[in-house]
């Protein structure tokens, strides 16, 4: 009796030493878990009115844009797109915007990106 009840432990814990390694496998993941975000580029070019900036997708997604105010009000809201596998150019027309801070909103399936920028003239 005192057997079985080895074997039933010992197996138990095996078989519980394996669940928490497969966790551990898909948690640390890491080119798994990549593809599920886009990355954006650290610079913003201004060209003219127009704010220029790039994403790199690792996979086929769908990309939501708008550039809100400072309070978080939604001024403008451009059309969403999907994106392919590879880098796109986004560009940003503000011309409509006066001086101050805004930010542009990025969303991804995966993500929420925002970022601040100013147009001081």
């Amino acid at each position: 009796m005192d057997t079985l009840k080895d074997v039933l432990l010992v197996f138990t814990v095996v078989l519980l030493v394996y669940v928490l390694y497969q966790r551990l496998l898909n948690v640390l993941g890491k080119k798994e878990k990549s593809t599920r975000y886009v990355e954006v580029s650290e610079t913003m070019e201004w060209e003219g009115r127009s704010l220029k900036m790039t994403v790199e997708s690792l996979r086929p997604m769908e990309l939501q844009i708008a550039i809100k105010g400072n309070d978080g009000r939604e001024l403008m809201r451009l059309s969403d797109r999907q994106l392919d596998k590879g880098t796109h150019a986004i560009e940003l027309d503000c011309a409509a915007l006066t001086k101050g801070r805004y930010y542009v909103w990025l969303k991804t399936p995966s993500q929420e990106y925002s970022r601040y920028f100013e147009i001081t003239e």
